[in-house]
């Protein structure tokens, strides 16, 4: 399985999915023109990684500083990927802004929703 590389643009984030070390980061803005196709890429590759690396120690690092509702929703796509994938050495390290008060908020509705998953909030 090779990884995956897109670079950021002006509304769209930088992602990475380092298979030989087990990292996918997203970072940056996240309002692509169109979200869902922007995402389906990324999706089928987690979708294949979490079919063939379970056992794998993985580290996903979510750094968005804004995305619109329509990333909310594949955010919930790519979770539920994860969560279906069993992941058994998983961490996700969502980063949130101290001075943004929904930063800490979005942290915190995705660990709730996705309680079965080893959250932790990252102070950036």
């Amino acid at each position: 399985m090779e990884s995956l590389h897109i670079e950021a643009t002006e509304n769209s984030p930088k992602i990475t999915m380092d298979y030989e070390n087990g990292i996918i980061e997203v970072e940056g803005k996240s309002y692509p023109e169109n979200t869902f196709d922007f995402y389906a890429p990324i999706l089928s590759w987690l979708e294949t990684y979490c079919q063939n690396e379970s056992a794998k120690q993985t580290i996903i690092k979510m750094k968005l500083t804004y995305f619109n509702s329509a990333t909310s929703q594949v955010l919930f796509d790519f979770f539920d990927h994860v969560v279906e994938g069993e992941l058994e050495n998983l961490e996700v390290q969502w980063y949130y802004e101290k001075d943004k008060k929904g930063s800490l908020r979005d942290y915190e509705d995705y660990a709730d929703e996705f309680s079965d998953l080893n959250f932790k909030a990252v102070e950036f």
